[in-house]
């Protein structure tokens, strides 16, 4: 799995799903109340870890992958 982040602290995987996401956040230790309908938000003070561990893109990327589904 891929976990891709924008610098606005929105963080999806691929490949997308819901479920994927959960398990995402899990591997992450990121808490289920970060979820929010599509995505999650990273922890502001763990953004700088979380990011080491994620492919940076635009906003409008992950837009495009959460609305395929």
């Amino acid at each position: 799995m891929i976990y891709l982040c924008d610098t606005k602290r929105h963080l999806i995987c691929a490949p997308y799903s819901i479920p994927n996401l959960h398990i995402m956040a899990q591997e992450l230790g990121i808490n289920r109340c970060w979820f929010h309908k599509d995505h999650y938000d990273v922890p502001k003070r763990r953004i700088f870890e979380v990011a080491q561990k994620c492919q940076l893109v635009s906003s409008k990327t992950i837009a495009t992958i959460v609305r395929k589904k």
